[in-house]
């Protein structure tokens, strides 16, 4: 076989080598960076709900709703007894906090408060005692 025909035929090769390094190199680099994404919404889901840490005090995309918003018969329960008014003030003051994805946060109306985590009433102090 002609030597300049094997040199070509190298040069091929060591190309077509190259290009796969590239590519390889590529992927490897794509999956380092997907890998630290990964780590970092982790981290935030986690600093969610650790009550220590308030640097992610909003629910990462990446939370399903029903993990901080409050269910049907506890917005019924905490409406129980109140006049309509404090009632409509409430579930508004809940549906606010609930759409801008809060974990923590504090509704009241002149005769309560609460304190809301994660869709549970988990403090509360007024009289009581709505006026229907």
């Amino acid at each position: 076989m002609d030597p300049e025909l094997i040199n070509l035929f190298e040069i091929v090769i060591t190309l077509f080598a190259a290009f796969i390094a590239f590519v390889q190199h590529t992927r490897a680099n794509g999956a380092i960076i997907e890998s630290e994404q990964s780590k970092q919404t982790t981290r935030n889901v986690l600093n969610f709900f650790d009550q220590t840490d308030d640097t992610v005090p909003v629910a990462p995309p990446e939370v399903p709703g029903r993990s901080f918003k409050m269910s049907d018969e506890t917005k019924r329960w905490i409406t129980s007894d109140r006049s309509s008014e404090e009632r409509e003030s409430l579930l508004r003051q809940i549906a606010e906090a609930e759409s801008k994805r809060l974990g923590v946060y504090q509704i009241s109306v002149p005769s309560v408060w609460y304190n809301i985590e994660y869709g549970v009433p988990l403090g509360s102090g007024g009289s009581g005692k709505g006026t229907k």
